[in-house]
This record gives structure tokens, sequence and C-alpha cells, in this order.
């Protein structure tokens, strides 16, 4: 039993100190709940495709692939992912991991290290401008109404 969600379009993250922008896509989502023997698993969030990375000023970009759980064995939340550096064809970093997990990275140069590990990772409460600041198809603004109903 599962439900699907296919992603479409693209989003831009802008970094204001470097003046870089980065246009990516996103995986689907999928929520997952197996049935076994008449008995319901605890149903989990998976990810799923592939995405990818640019940024048009510095020219590295990047390839990234949210792998399913298969049916049998296998595991949960898998990501590669691999990185370019500008009008080069093989990449010079490798990264395997969970994508809610640790992530390692094998570079070309023979280096493996933990790429970044989201357990230790702090919570960043996000900053948004108050709704009567918002333009009227401002996410947030649009979706209001939906938000207080669910709540």
């Amino acid at each position: 039993m599962s439900i699907g969600v296919h992603n479409i379009g693209q989003g831009c993250v802008t970094c204001l100190d470097h003046d870089e922008h980065y246009i990516l896509t996103f995986p689907n989502g999928y929520g997952r709940q197996v049935k076994a023997l008449s008995i319901l698993t605890v149903p989990w969030i998976e990810l799923g495709g592939e995405c990818s990375i640019s940024c048009s000023k510095t020219g590295y970009n990047a390839a990234i692939v949210f792998h399913t759980k298969p049916f049998y064995g296998g595991k949960k939340h898998r990501v590669t992912a691999e990185i370019f550096s500008p009008n080069d064809k093989k990449p010079f970093c490798s990264i395997e991991g969970e994508w809610n997990g640790v992530m390692y990275a094998k570079y070309s140069t023979g280096e493996n290290a933990v790429f970044i590990d989201t357990k230790k990772m702090p919570t960043i409460k996000k900053k948004v401008r108050k709704l009567e600041d918002q333009d009227d198809f401002e996410s947030r603004c649009l979706w209001k109404d939906v938000t207080y109903n669910l709540k």
C-alpha cells in the first residue's frame, strides 16, 4: 500500500554570500506501508528518482539518485550522487549513504570522508515574512486556509 507524489518543475536556491544561483529538481515522494501476513508494518516516507543541481556561474553540477527500497531486502532512504567540475564528464566526488542519516564522500584523489551526518545537524527555524507582507500567490498566503483547517 502506498501513495506517490511526482514533483515536477524546478527550484532556485541563491547563496547571497557568493552571488550564486543553483537550479535544482526534486525527487518523487512516497508514503509506504507494507502488508505482510495480515499485519501492517510501520508506515514510512520514501524519496525516489533522479534529481540534478547546477550552478550557471561556476559550472559545477550534481546528479543525484534517490533509491526506493526493493520489495524484498534492501535498505530504506538510500541516496547516491556524483559531483562534476565544469566541462568534466567524470565526477570528482561520489556520495552514497542515507538522505536522513550519514552520507560518505569518495573523491577522485582517493580520499574518503564523511560528507554529512544529518543526525548531528542543528535544527534551524525558518525565517518567513508575515502573511500580511506576502503577495497573494506566495505559498503561505495562498495555502493559509488549507493550513488552518489541517491544524
